[in-house]
């Protein structure tokens, strides 16, 4: 068996800043419409309806799945900036030996309730 402490817990949250810069630039071009503003009020138009032939599943998944879909994806993704320390490096040395249990030598008492049986690995 293999324990390993939690030194901590990183929270990830998703980071949707573009959606706030697209709402200023579109803001600032004059483009968006406040629905709960008053003065923003028009008269009814005409409006011409064009329907498009509906995607099946298929269709739907092949598009999913494509090259350019992917891409798009990847460009949306916002990077961060990692640094990698080399198999065998002074830095992995110290990393993975606090993988191991200090106690390796003591029989620990497989009948124990759970934070009892934790405890005797501290």
């Amino acid at each position: 068996m293999h324990l390993t402490q939690v030194k901590g817990v990183l929270s990830v949250r998703p980071n949707l800043n573009y959606l706030d810069k697209s709402d200023k630039r579109a803001k600032v071009e004059g483009r968006t419409v406040d629905p709960d503003d008053p003065e923003t009020e028009s008269k009814p138009e005409a409006v011409t309806v064009k329907f498009s032939k509906g995607e099946n599943d298929r269709s739907l998944k092949w598009k999913e799945k494509s090259y350019s879909t992917m891409i798009k994806r990847e460009e949306e993704e916002p990077w961060i900036d990692m640094k990698f320390n080399q198999v065998r490096s002074r830095r992995w040395d110290d990393e993975s030996q606090n993988l191991f249990c200090e106690k390796m030598e003591e029989n620990i008492d497989l009948d124990l309730p759970s934070n009892q049986y934790l405890n005797k690995f501290k």
